[in-house]
């Protein structure tokens, strides 16, 4: 699913690094792996006041979540 959204979005490993991580080391969570990749995502980049995001969750079949972040 992640190399779909890479091509589709046109996003580079570099930029999905951190959901290709959580899921090597912890699987799939379901729902709670937004919880882990924002963690993540907060320790590593330090995102500064301002800073916007998208958090995107991709389920079974066909449901995708999506939350613009502003930190």
């Amino acid at each position: 699913m992640l190399e779909g959204l890479e091509r589709e979005l046109g996003l580079t490993r570099e930029q999905t690094r951190i959901s290709w991580e959580v899921l090597r080391e912890f699987g799939n969570l379901s729902s709670a792996t937004v919880m882990f990749l924002l963690n993540q995502f907060a320790r590593e980049c330090r995102p500064e006041p301002g800073d916007k995001g998208l958090l995107m969750a991709v389920g079974p079949g066909f449901a995708c979540e999506m939350v613009l972040l502003q930190w």
